[in-house]
């Protein structure tokens, strides 16, 4: 028989030593692809929830509220000290819990000495009842997040400045009904704010006709935020609610023109002779800059006692990259 070389056989006797130096590296790199997966699975969702925010801390803050309002459902008043955690003073955003029947506060991740007091009780500068807009807009279908909007300052500070808040209905395992929130300060109107006001507006006018103005007009409802609020035109181009002066009055839009010498309104009304809402620039002169500053315009057709009338708003463009 014939005898095989010995280099062959230890060949053999050493595969198996060769073969786990390919094995670990092999499932070394299959861990790492379904974590990378794992991680751009979560991403991918998240900004599937989160695609309508422009500001990165937007789409924290509503991240923040959303875990908040699990841990709640989960776990209840037990849940307080993990709210505590999620505090984030670099991003200024705390949150706070509210009984939806009286707007007794049970948790305020950022004053202590708010715990046993009601929100029913409390305005802000404008005189906008809070307790009452915040459970109105928890349950309102068009504002998903449930934005409410408010005139304040800071803990501490001196200055007042429009603050956006973010709440979600919870239930608590004991039958308790609260809302759980957090909001910031100072960041400026998302687009999307503006798309929930104008689209509560169209819903407000076809269902209630002319009588929605008086509504549409308060500064302490919904439709007054960011030193903005919503306007009406004709399709002619004459205001019924004019955007500049928030209130009824009326005058051919179509003639105003922008810092730069365009006609926005003209340009609005183009736009929607072929779509049912429509974006457009505009730049107004600031008296706190030389360069003039870019605003936008969000604007929708609706109707108002079967007139066809334009219902919209104008907000301030972004205006810093670190925001977003």
């Amino acid at each position: 028989m014939e005898k095989k070389p010995r280099n062959e056989l230890e060949g053999k006797a050493k595969q198996p030593k060769s073969a786990k130096r390919f094995i670990l590296p092999l499932l070394a790199l299959v861990f790492l692809l379904f974590v990378a997966g794992h991680l751009f699975y979560l991403t991918k969702t998240q900004g599937e929830l989160y695609h309508q925010y422009t500001f990165r801390v937007t789409r924290e803050l509503v991240k923040t509220v959303t875990e908040a309002k699990t841990l709640l459902e989960e776990k209840g008043d037990k849940a307080f000290p993990l709210l505590d955690k999620m505090k984030s003073d670099q991003l200024g955003i705390y949150l706070y819990v509210y009984r939806s029947s009286d707007g007794l506060c049970l948790y305020h991740g950022e004053n202590s000495a708010l715990v046993g007091t009601r929100l029913d009780r409390f305005t802000d500068q404008l005189g906008k009842p809070l307790h009452k807009l915040v459970s109105r807009e928890i349950k309102n279908p068009l504002n998903r997040h449930g934005w409410v909007h408010y005139y304040w300052n800071r803990p501490h500070g001196l200055f007042l400045e429009w603050k956006s808040a973010c709440n979600l209905a919870v239930s608590l395992p004991d039958g308790t009904e609260c809302y759980v929130g957090g909001g910031y300060y100072g960041i400026g109107a998302e687009l999307e704010f503006a798309r929930i006001a104008v689209t509560d507006a169209d819903h407000l006018l076809k269902t209630r006709g002319e009588g929605a103005l008086t509504e549409l007009l308060a500064p302490t409802g919904p439709y007054f935020f960011h030193n903005t609020a919503v306007f009406l035109l004709r399709e002619n181009g004459k205001s019924i609610i004019d955007p500049v002066l928030k209130k009824r009055y009326e005058r051919d839009l179509l003639k105003l023109k922008d810092a730069v010498g365009h006609y926005p309104f003209k340009h609005l009304l183009r736009r929607l002779k072929t779509g049912a809402e429509a974006q457009v620039v505009l730049y107004a002169h600031s008296p706190l800059s030389m360069n003039d500053q870019k605003k936008i315009i969000y604007a929708r057709r609706c109707t108002m006692e079967g007139e066809p009338v334009i219902v919209g708003t104008v907000i301030d463009a972004p205006h810093s990259a670190g925001q977003r």
